[in-house]
């Protein structure tokens, strides 16, 4: 018995089943204490799970059968029932479908202080533990599924609402397939083979011996699925060959398939686990909806709740297909500085929009902070759930931009170095203060070093992060000083304190990083022995570039940076400090490339940065210089973070480093967090200081993530504020002010 199908029929029991739940514990409850008797019949609340039972030899025990989702009220109220008719009752064995976990403890002891009794409870967990213990709960948990799991799991096949993005029955069926097959197929097989395996196995998903389907038709259906006026045949074919080795069955004299037997089963635990995985998806949008709507203070009504849960599920979705699409157009267009990481709100704004609906303000409020919550900090499962239909949704893109995937993707770098901007270095030093598995950029480096990929910096990289820290200390001096701090708070320093610290802490928690007599260097040696990421300078190679290149490149990140920063407030040499630092690293690898002799995909030398001007810069040489300008060296951290999932070294990221990876990175992180904000903290803190940790830094997590998504978001790859404090502090050391 698959484990996920008995716990998707364990869910699937409502109010109604309580007898249905009876019939099924009790072949789990006779293998433990034998025959059971009724003790008790229906009475008091009146339900079917109101019945009690006892082993026929001992009389100080009784079970009690409970679907019911109140699980304190339930056991008080039957030791309360037990106090006044059976009280030779000693031990109360609570059994119910579900999920009880730590609400026992207290209960627990409750019970054994006012009532004298003992409490075991068998709950879902107890069960999936023992379902293949013995054939008889084997056969219990199969008559369940056949009940409560197969129809759902056949509607689910039926697609529709499960895919809202996608306008087509065909294409939701061929990416529902992607998403089932994908995650669990050899990384190291072709996406092409990949791709159409699944196709095939969607087209003949019905099929079995008695009802087969004709090559003819499968060819159909397959190209059904995908855009028209191409020649699908041979791939169709090629998968066709492959599946008969054991997916498929073929009879030859009528070129007719099915699905073998096995594959059909396969095919029915698979859509069980999606299933299964969808629910806890959806119950996880539930509870934090519930949530955020108590934390803000809102009354949300039965319809406003299902419609904010479905809001969030749809834009979600069209969040995802917008994500796959962008990076499908970047690999076949080969224009990778074309798949930029963005801020949530654009994204969410564009997707509800996309969804035809106009929520309410208040509606949009609660759907915007659990979209961010559940992509930043969400539960396994449903990253899990999330990341499979990204993937889905990548290659489904993919293959409709072109049917031979695998002929791109092997265009790809493998291996290669990259250079990291401080932008990308900043959050990577902020994570240190998060728990392991909320740690986005540090796995995604991790991941890239594991798949042979190089990690480097320049020595203005490490001095503009060294600048920042400086900043970080002088906020905190500032303020703990009594005094006011008149611009927004240091990044590292609002992380500090958004993970509970006090601000008081924050200069020792810097010493991780770096000490007062070589701070440069100590930066340096600190990235290199924890993360991997090496000093390698790019002065020489940017040396050698074109003169009128390296004017126009100059001129043009000296007026972005002059833009985006406060008039008048930096003289030009200090603002030339970060002009030099971009312009050594976009031209220093510019000049590396022309020694490898490479298609626009797989150069082996990259800059990985969030900055927005990197990512324009190509289109405004354009105007700029004489023929066309070098092919951009800039790569955004989510595409790296595609790459390593869907390119040709995603073999190399094991399971376990996959699982940890971000489904995508949200860059709101670098927004600016005012002083006004820092003192709701420092409230948030001080209210709270009672609480555990883990919770206290929640709290103000969450409290910081509300503020600033009601104070609204910075634009232009969201450095800005980044820049301004690194200035501030080189103008500070140089006493320029």
């Amino acid at each position: 018995m698959h484990r996920d199908r008995f716990e998707l029929a364990l869910k699937q029991l409502n109010a109604h089943d309580g007898e249905l739940f009876e019939q099924i514990a009790s072949a789990f409850a006779v293998l433990e204490f034998g025959e059971l008797r009724t003790v008790a019949s229906v009475g008091g609340d009146g339900g079917k799970d109101a019945r009690l039972f006892s082993p026929v030899d001992d009389d100080a025990v009784v079970f009690q059968y409970s679907v019911t989702v109140d699980f304190s009220g339930k056991v008080l109220r039957t030791a309360e029932r037990l106090k006044r008719t059976t009280p030779s009752a000693r031990e109360l064995v609570y059994v119910t479908n579900q999920e009880v976990g730590t609400k026992v403890d207290e209960v627990k002891r409750r019970l054994r202080k006012e009532y004298k009794l003992s409490l075991d409870v068998w709950d879902r967990a107890w069960f999936l533990d023992r379902v293949n213990l013995h054939p008889q709960t084997e056969e219990a948990a199969e008559s369940l599924a056949k009940i409560k799991v197969d129809q759902l799991a056949s509607s689910a096949l039926g697609v529709s609402s499960s895919l809202p993005s996608l306008s087509s029955a065909e294409e939701q069926e061929a990416a529902l397939f992607l998403e089932l097959t994908y995650g669990d197929e050899d990384r190291h097989k072709g996406l092409t083979k990949v791709g159409f395996e699944s196709l095939v196995r969607a087209a003949l998903r019905e099929t079995d011996s008695s009802s087969r389907m004709s090559r003819t038709e499968i060819h159909e259906r397959v190209a059904n699925m995908l855009p028209r006026g191409r020649d699908y045949s041979g791939l169709i074919d090629g998968a066709l060959r492959r599946l008969t080795k054991g997916s498929i069955r073929y009879w030859a004299r009528s070129d007719e398939f099915c699905l073998s037997h096995e594959a059909a089963l396969e095919l029915k635990d698979r859509v069980t686990s999606y299933t299964l995985i969808q629910q806890k998806f959806r119950d996880e949008i539930q509870a934090r909806v519930a949530e955020v709507a108590d934390l803000e203070n809102e009354s949300l009504s039965n319809s406003e709740f299902a419609a904010a849960c479905g809001l969030i599920e749809a834009t979600l979705d069209r969040i995802l297909l917008e994500r796959g699409k962008a990076f499908a157009d970047a690999l076949v267009s080969s224009r990778i500085s074309d798949y930029q990481s963005e801020s949530l709100g654009p994204l969410l704004d564009r997707a509800v929009r996309d969804t035809g609906k106009n929520p309410s303000n208040k509606t949009k409020k609660v759907v915007s902070y659990v979209i961010s919550s559940t992509i930043n900090d969400s539960f396994r499962v449903t990253r899990e759930y999330l990341r499979g239909r990204l993937e889905s949704y990548t290659l489904f893109s993919l293959l409709q931009a072109t049917p031979d995937v695998q002929k791109t993707v092997v265009k790809l770098f493998s291996g290669g170095v990259i250079w990291l901007d401080a932008n990308l270095i900043l959050p990577v030093l902020a994570e240190e203060l998060a728990d392991d598995e909320n740690r986005s950029f540090t796995h995604l480096l991790e991941a890239a070093r594991t798949c042979g990929i190089s990690l480097r910096v320049t020595s203005g990289i490490v001095e503009e992060v060294s600048s920042h820290m400086h900043r970080s200390l002088t906020y905190a001096r500032v303020v703990g000083q009594g005094k006011l701090w008149g611009s927004d708070v240091p990044f590292l320093a609002a992380a500090h304190a958004a993970s509970g610290r006090e601000t008081a802490a924050l200069g020792s928690w810097l010493e991780n990083f770096r000490g007062s007599e070589q701070p440069l260097e100590d930066v340096a040696d600190y990235l290199s022995e924890v993360h991997g990421i090496r000093i390698q300078e790019l002065n020489d190679e940017a040396d050698t570039a074109d003169i009128a290149l390296r004017g126009a490149v100059q001129e043009i990140w000296y007026e972005a940076r002059s833009r985006r920063l406060k008039p008048n407030k930096f003289p030009p040499a200090t603002v030339q400090i970060l002009v030099n630092h971009d312009v050594e690293c976009y031209l220093g690898i510019v000049q590396r490339r022309r020694k490898e002799s490479k298609s626009p995909l797989g150069f082996n030398s990259w800059w990985l940065t969030l900055d927005g001007t990197a990512f324009k810069i190509n289109d405004l040489l354009r105007s700029r210089v004489t023929g066309d300008p070098p092919l951009s060296p800039v790569m955004s951290p989510d595409f790296l973070l595609r790459y390593l999932e869907i390119g040709p070294l995603r073999a190399q990221v094991s399971k376990n480093m996959r699982s940890e990876l971000p489904v995508m990175l949200d860059v709101s992180f670098l927004e600016g967090v005012s002083p006004y904000i820092m003192q709701v903290v420092e409230q948030v803190r001080a209210e709270h200081s009672n609480l555990p940790g883990r919770v206290l830094r929640r709290k103000i997590r969450d409290t910081i993530n509300r503020l600033k998504s009601a104070r609204g978001r910075i634009a232009d790859g969201g450095v800005t504020l980044v820049e301004q404090e690194v200035l501030e502090s080189i103008t500070s050391a140089n006493g320029e002010e």
